[in-house]
């Protein structure tokens, strides 16, 4: 520990050195830096900007389009000094030009304020775009949401997630203002959301490449209010293809949002409060001991969510912004857990109180440099319960009664710092960052406190033969910390017009790990090979490093023989336990003391075709090789003859290693059409068809490992018999949506998914080596080996909305701040389209719009009623309807 914070803050006195001697190293060459926001001052990443020479001298090296970065800067060298025109646009905001700008020796700022989109053509101005094309941060290889497809997301938080993953694709990683993690914010709150692939550079963690940022905007103009309700009951929802009947089921959402600015152009606010109040009942698959199918009980399972949060910008000087965030989100969930097997009495409750407070501050430091820094402080508290307390008897894939066996709760206190810093000089744009998480938990949750009785079958309950009974006992209070940091320097060198360069190194060391060495070096090439700028070609290379979760470290901690024992005997009487059977004294987990951070390997090549300016294409290949994968390893094993173990004062002994693997070789294809007009814009014609969009995704791949988790031993105790496909990996998976604006204030959104199946392992379902692990496979048989048959639903989202009252300009003109020929500003406006002062408009969501039956979670097991069978059916058809008011 003392280590890895000594080499943190060697690697910060570093960092600040190299900025220092950048700047001052510094040339007079011409360059210029155009930071993009909106009203409220906030920012806008990846917002494009055009540079274009007004004299013959200065159109000579006009630069090509470039796109701001998360900080809302562009930057921009090599330029001579003279005359220039500069243009800003951004999805859903009127395109902003700096007509004639004057550029000086040095460096030359300006800003560009945008305001909402009116309804006009776009300009094209003259632009490099072989130059814009080669920019790693360029629109290649990524997708921005229209802001009708932000309004046909789902209200309901955890659904427009999923919606959101879909879009993307396996493995994509939420980012909010740069911040990973926590709830989604109300679509009233979201500017934009940008979905990005082939993410290589050494500031990024995770080895996928794939984000979706969402950005969020504070009020801005006169104080603004919006009210929103949404609601769906049983009447609404089709019969489960599992159900003999119809469960009850009732879903409300409501929402109030209030915003605007406080001090014009200096500071503004959101404020947003939520809630959400359901229930629905349990569909079950269970078959009891006299042989009858239980496929729904009358058991209500209500929750309750409920959340507020607010937003605060202010701009402490031209060039900085300071934002300000707080949330609070409590939920309640009764009548947990039953469902699939597990019958009502396995019922239990929990309660979660989240808070979370979010600082980040942005702006230029002196005349060369920009940073971008975001602190976040959460802290979570969480309960749970069971609803009875009895023992629990569990009969293989056939029914589980008894008590849920749970009680106690977690809490955690997180602190999460990350700071960028950008330097641009001629042809080389470095950033370098830092990165750190701090966490500590408390804890005192158990389970299995009363016992359990595990049968291999429903003949070996009805004879009364248990295979094993096991227990936890001793004391589950503990408490820790945990602390994990990475630090990065990277460089896009603009080699040539077409071609950028992007090489990179990233460190990272975490606590509970030994291993200090996982240094990550980064290389990604981007090249426009064509003048029109239509094609891109990016390739990368890079080595990535994993966390270790804080759940693994939390169970090796609790259970390890001494603080809390996992008490087991094998062929225990029943149902008095009594003295009989072959008493094993614990079962234990830990780790391995040269446990490794699980390594990536990962290549990808990549090609981005824009047939035109509003339709484009990409196809991204990419081949991972992971090594250091964690998996268990049973050091108190049974002998495979005599089923007699090492040490027989232990049990299983679970040890996580990391020798295990993961290969993968991916397609992923995607496109998408420019977006149609507003739906609500109250101007143009009743009827356009022309407003048509669509998006698509679509990934076929080949996921392989041999692990199923930290504490999963294999099967045969071999790590080499166990490569199958990896959990959850479908062969095939696509995504798409079409966007119909043919009707004035009406939008139409259709999204069709669709899948292969999943797979899952053929069981025995009896414990035949004896190491009361149910894991043990029928000979000739490998992991995962079978598969669920495909999925697809088709889902819609109709949304009309209009404006009403006193037609007026709902947001103050926007600002364009010109640098003078004598060194001073000039300030002009723009003004923002005219509407009606209310605004309202009705949804209406259908998941599974056909109802098409998607069964799932199909047994392996040779000695279950449902062998070769599905155990759900998932999605029928659900119909949600809404209300939005604004004023």
């Amino acid at each position: 520990m003392r280590r890895a914070a000594t080499f943190f803050l060697a690697l910060l006195v570093l960092t600040a050195c190299f900025a220092r001697a950048a700047s001052a190293q510094a040339a007079r060459e011409t360059r210029l830096q155009i930071t993009v926001v909106d009203q409220s001052n906030a920012v806008l990443p990846t917002a494009t900007v055009t540079v274009t020479g007004l004299e013959d001298a200065t159109r000579k090296t006009t630069l090509a389009p470039v796109q701001t970065g998360t900080n809302g800067i562009a930057l921009m060298g090599g330029l001579v000094p003279g005359r220039y025109s500069v243009q800003a646009e951004f999805p859903g905001f009127a395109s902003g030009q700096l007509k004639d700008v004057r550029l000086r020796p040095g460096d030359n700022r300006h800003i560009i304020v945008l305001v909402i989109e009116k309804m006009q053509e776009t300009v094209n101005v003259g632009q490099d775009a072989q130059m814009g094309a080669a920019d790693r941060r360029g629109s290649a290889f990524g997708t921005a949401l229209t802001r009708e497809q932000v309004d046909a997301l789902s209200d309901d938080p955890g659904e427009m997630q999923r919606q959101l993953q879909d879009m993307a694709g396996p493995g994509a990683v939420i980012r909010i203002d740069s911040f990973e993690g926590g709830s989604l914010p109300p679509k009233s709150m979201i500017k934009a959301i940008h979905i990005t692939r082939d993410q290589f550079a050494a500031e990024n963690h995770n080895a996928e490449g794939l984000f979706i940022d969402i950005i969020t905007q504070p009020g801005v103009g006169p104080i603004r209010t919006n009210l929103n309700y949404q609601m769906h009951n049983g009447a609404m929802t089709a019969r489960n293809a599992f159900a003999t009947t119809k469960p009850a089921d009732q879903v409300q959402n409501y929402g109030f949002n209030l915003s605007g600015g406080l001090i014009r152009n200096k500071a503004s606010f959101n404020f947003g409060m939520r809630g959400n109040s359901s229930f629905d009942n349990a569909i079950l698959a269970a078959v009891l001991p006299d042989g009858a199918r239980l496929d729904s009980v009358k058991l209500r399972s209500p929750r309750e969510n409920s959340s507020w949060n607010g937003n605060f910008d202010y701009a402490i000087t031209r060039d900085q912004t300071l934002r300000l965030s707080y949330s609070q989100f409590d939920t309640s969930n009764r009548n947990l857990g039953v469902g699939g097997f597990n019958l009502p009495e396995r019922a239990f409750s929990t309660e979660n109180h989240t808070n979370t407070f979010r600082v980040q501050e942005a702006g230029p430091i002196g005349r060369r440099f920009f940073i971008n820094t975001r602190l976040n402080v959460g802290w979570t508290d969480t309960d749970q319960r069971s609803a009875t307390q009895a023992q629990t008897i569990r009969v293989q894939e056939a029914f589980t009664s008894g008590g849920a066996q749970v009680t106690g709760g977690r809490h955690s206190r997180d602190m999460n710092l990350a700071s960028d810093l950008d330097y641009v000089r001629g042809r080389h744009s470095w950033r370098t960052g830092v990165q750190l998480d701090a966490n500590w938990y408390r804890s005192n949750e158990t389970s299995n406190y009363l016992g359990t009785y595990v049968f291999e079958s429903l003949e070996a309950f009805n004879a009364g033969l248990p295979r094993s009974f096991t227990k936890r006992v001793g004391d589950p209070n503990i408490s820790y910390a945990n602390l994990q940091a990475g630090y990065y320097v990277q460089d896009d060198i603009r080699v040539k017009r077409s071609l950028t360069l992007t090489p990179g190194l990233r460190y990272e060391a975490q606590t509970h790990i030994r291993d200090y060495n996982n240094v990550s070096p980064r290389f990604g090439l981007t090249w426009a090979p064509f003048k029109n700028g239509k094609t891109t070609l990016r390739g990368s290379w890079g080595l990535f490093y994993d966390w270790l979760q804080t759940g693994i470290y939390q169970q090796t901690l609790q259970i390890d023989g001494f603080r809390q024992q996992e008490l087991q005997i094998a062929n225990p009487l029943y149902p008095d336990l009594g003295a009989s059977g072959t008493l094993t004294a614990v079962n234990r987990y830990l780790l391995d003391p040269g446990l490794r951070s699980p390594r990536t390997q990962r290549a990808s090549a990549g090609i981005d075709y824009a047939f035109t300016p509003q339709i484009r294409v990409n196809a991204t290949f990419r081949a991972t090789q992971g090594s250091g994968t964690f998996r268990g390893e049973n050091l108190n094993a049974p002998d495979p003859a005599t089923h007699l173990r090492v040490d027989p004062t232990f049990g299983n002994v679970i040890k996580v290693v990391s020798d295990a693997g993961v290969r993968q070789r991916v397609l992923n294809i995607s496109g998408q059409s420019g977006p149609p007009p507003p739906p609500g814009g109250g101007s143009g014609p009743r009827w356009r068809w022309t407003r048509v969009s669509f998006f698509g995704n679509y990934t076929v791949g080949r996921f392989q490992s041999n692990s199923d988790g930290a504490f999963a031993t294999p099967a045969t105790g071999r790590i080499a018999d166990d490569w199958g496909p990896a959990p959850g990996s479908a062969i095939h998976r696509g995504q798409a949506g079409l966007s119909l604006g043919w009707l004035r204030n009406l939008n139409a959104q259709f999204n069709l998914n669709a899948s292969t199946g999943t797979p899952y392992t053929i069981t025995t379902g009896r414990d035949d080596n004896g190491d009361l692990i149910f894991n043990d496979r029928p000979e000739g048989y490998g992991r995962n080996s079978a598969r669920n048959p495909g999925q697809w639903t088709v889902s819609a989202f109709i949304n009309y909305g209009f404006t009403f009252g006193p037609r007026q300009n709902n947001l103050p003109p926007g600002i364009l701040i010109n640098g003078g020929r004598d060194g001073g500003l000039t300030v002009s406006t723009v003004a923002p389209p005219s509407l009606g002062r209310y605004r309202i408009s009705f949804t209406c969501q259908i998941q599974n719009l056909t109802n098409h039956t998607n069964l799932g979670n199909y047994s392996g097991n040779r000695l279950s009623p449902f062998f070769g069978r599905a155990q759900t059916a998932l999605g029928a058809r659900r119909i949600d309807v809404g209300m939005n008011l604004g004023f």
